[in-house]
């Protein structure tokens, strides 16, 4: 047994506290006692074994949040393998690079996605088995087949604390291509006793709700690992996650805490709304919103009509859990537009160009530095933490006098309109703040005289139709409410922004698209 291996800590925790026949996981109508999901760990990894996979390995995982892609996540950990789970919403496109990238000898894949990785199965030399949930092509391995046949005797490998045992795929650095982000049992254990058991105040007590998807940070902590090493349980979602589903599951599952982005909340909230649901979410003692900034408007419907209080973080793939967090239960803690203070053992500070500490008030770049922070990126990538442990993000921040810090965007997401710094998120908020407005992105770019200028996309709410009034309405608005240089030049009405799996906004997948409408139209 390997005392530096995160999930055999939990299976030894449940084995020592009498958790054996409690119930660990729920899906659907499926549940799985601590002893059931423990059992089936220990037979992943006597499968994987089986096909030659070692310590430190990696194993491609393309599933959807269901029990057996749990059992599959922490078995690969346990065996000491590092498992690299991908969105069931990538493409055969997205795969190619992935698959190249992870250079995964074995992959587990849901019958159903087998088609897609098929498409590109070729162009990745180094992936040599399939293990298949459901359905199969002729030759491939039938999972629970495999299961079956394995040993039950559990071999857990002898595993360190640095060891590497998940490898994220992150886009949230506003890249093109994302990059492979390697956690160690140790930073997973850090970042829940820094978040799950510090600042969430897990317990044996809590069911955990999670719709976010168990392929990023957010989730895979969130909806799986923090519960479990609580002593907890966890409902898995492998449906999208829409408003009636989620419903769903809070009325049969009733949990403590649920886990979504502002995005899913307001959605949650728009149509409680519409549905004249009353209270939905009163019961929680947490709801929990990460992965995208939450506008002030948003916040205060979601506390009115979901009549439930709010926890809102700003969060890392790199530190595995929250950096900052506010909550709407402590008034002071929360203001308009921060994103909140650091985390029980977490560090941060803000500087300039040349590494120096901003004053307050003033924007510079977040440093962060953690327990639970990762090494490097893994395939090459050379950003890391410096020798000091500081990690520079890719975001910009303000510290205001009160102590509370505020997202101001991407290094690249920022620009100049007339030799002054644009905060797109700060014309966001101002838009999504007129009723019209349901959600809102902002880049700059190039008027018909090469000059930068702010252009928004924006969703519209609700019965407001989109057209050249409101868009003469909403200029004029943010003319009023912000200083004037800062009001979009173009507005463009759309039916949703892009997003990563984890729910963050993706501006610069929005510049290509404003490129092909130019070359379209023929106008700036």
């Amino acid at each position: 047994m390997a005392a530096g291996n995160f999930v055999q800590r939990i299976c030894d925790d449940a084995t020592e506290r009498g958790r054996l026949d409690k119930p660990a996981l729920h899906e659907g109508e499926r549940t799985w006692t601590y002893r059931e999901l423990i059992a089936q760990t220990t037979r992943v990894g006597a499968a994987l074994t089986t096909l030659g996979v070692g310590r430190g390995d990696r194993v491609i995982l393309f599933m959807r949040d269901t029990l057996e892609a749990a059992a599959a996540m922490l078995g690969v950990m346990r065996m000491g393998a590092v498992v690299v789970p991908l969105s069931e919403l990538a493409t055969a496109e997205d795969l190619r690079e992935l698959l190249q990238h992870a250079r995964a000898a074995v992959a587990i894949v849901d019958g159903f996605l087998q088609p897609v990785i098929d498409e590109v199965r070729a162009e990745a030399p180094t992936l040599r088995e399939l293990l298949v949930v459901g359905p199969r092509a002729a030759g491939e391995h039938d999972y629970q087949a495999a299961l079956a046949a394995a040993s039950d005797v559990a071999t857990t490998a002898v595993t360190e604390l640095d060891d590497p045992c998940v490898l994220l795929y992150s886009t949230g650095a506003g890249l093109d291509t994302p990059r492979a982000v390697p956690h160690s049992h140790r930073a997973l254990a850090a970042a829940f006793e820094s978040y799950g058991r510090g600042f969430l105040a897990l317990s044996e007590a809590d069911r955990c709700l999670s719709v976010v998807r168990l392929s990023t940070a957010y989730g895979l902590g969130s909806g799986l690992l923090f519960p479990l090493a609580a002593g907890g349980q966890a409902r898995l979602m492998p449906e999208q996650p829409r408003s009636e589903a989620i419903f769903a599951a809070v009325e049969s599952f009733d949990p403590t805490v649920l886990f979504a982005t502002p995005s899913i909340y307001g959605q949650l909230a728009r149509d409680a709304e519409a549905e004249a649901r009353v209270r939905p979410l009163a019961h929680l003692r947490n709801a929990v919103a990460g992965a995208e900034g939450m506008p002030e408007r948003l916040l205060s419907k979601i506390k009115a009509v979901l009549a439930t209080e709010v926890t809102v973080g700003y969060g890392l793939t790199e530190i595995f859990q929250f950096a900052l967090a506010s909550s709407t239960r402590d008034a002071w803690v929360t203001r308009p537009g921060a994103c909140g203070r650091p985390l029980p053992g977490i560090q941060v500070r803000v500087v300039d160009d040349n590494g120096e500490v901003v004053g307050t008030d003033e924007i510079g770049t977040l440093q962060v530095r953690s327990q639970s922070m990762f090494n490097g990126y893994w395939g090459g990538d050379v950003a890391r933490p410096g020798a000091d442990g500081w990690f520079t993000t890719r975001d910009r921040f303000m510290l205001d006098a009160h102590g509370m810090y505020h997202h101001c965007g991407r290094v690249d997401d920022l620009f100049k309109v007339g030799g002054k710094w644009v905060s797109p998120v700060e014309v966001e908020r101002a838009l999504t703040a007129h009723e019209a407005v349901w959600e809102a992105a902002v880049i700059g770019t190039e008027d018909e005289d090469g000059l930068i200028k702010p252009l928004a996309f924006v969703v519209t709410n609700v019965g407001h139709a989109p057209g050249p009034g409101l868009e003469a309405e909403l200029r004029g608005y943010i003319k009023h409410t912000l200083a004037p240089y800062k009001y979009p030049r173009w507005i463009e009405f759309v039916d949703a922004l892009p997003r990563g799996p984890g729910g963050k906004l993706l501006r610069y997948k929005l510049r290509p698209q404003r490129a092909r409408r130019r070359a379209e139209t023929g106008h700036a």
